[in-house]
């Protein structure tokens, strides 16, 4: 039987390595908490798969709609089930914070772009930017040279998302369906141009 703040070790290893690799390749982060689901009169009757779907709606139309996701460098999704509310994710979105600057705002309008837009009037999305009032809550602006709220957002945000206290397993239809997803760290660009031939004539 799962403890209730288990989490699973190699998820966690993956999210942080992911997360440093953002924090080195940008002086400041915004971060983002949103919850997308349902309303409870359709959340029994979503499965697990129309639920992916729709969050692959919600990232597949990130180039078409640059005023939420023009600055988005990276996100954190963890997908779990509960008995009431039925299927719904937890994201990390995580913004450079040169170009971006109001987190509870920015937080609120994808949560509507959710609710209206995505899942047309059937979802349900959570701000948990909006009166954010823990201290270690690792959510809003990160400087890189901010190594306390560096260490809330791994230590206590990223780990209360991969907590294993509602899972997926039970409602899983291929068995093969992955838990958490995130984005990928761009290959840098070499500068260097083609190399000089030596004795060339």
């Amino acid at each position: 039987m799962t403890k209730k703040h288990e989490i699973n070790e190699r998820m966690k290893k993956s999210c942080v390595n992911y997360i440093e690799q953002l924090q080195n390749k940008h002086s400041k982060l915004l971060t983002l908490r949103v919850d997308f689901g349902y309303m409870k009169e359709y959340g029994q009757e979503i499965s697990l798969d129309e639920h992916k779907k729709d969050v692959k709606h919600l990232l597949d139309n990130r180039r078409g709609k640059p005023s939420l996701f023009e600055n988005l460098v990276g996100y954190v999704m963890k997908f779990e089930h509960a008995t009431e509310k039925g299927p719904h994710a937890h994201a990390l979105l995580l913004y450079d914070g040169q170009k971006v600057k109001k987190d509870a705002h920015l937080a609120g309008k994808i949560g509507e772009y959710w609710e209206d837009v995505i899942t047309k009037g059937r979802g349900v999305a959570h701000n948990c930017n909006q009166k954010n009032d823990y201290p270690r809550s690792g959510l809003g602006m990160i400087d890189h040279t901010d190594e306390a709220k560096k260490s809330f957002l791994i230590n206590d945000a990223l780990f209360y998302m991969l907590k294993n206290e509602q899972s997926i397993d039970g409602v899983k239809q291929t068995g093969r369906e992955r838990s958490f997803v995130k984005g990928v760290i761009p290959k840098e660009r070499s500068a260097a141009g083609r190399p000089r031939l030596k004795n060339a004539k």
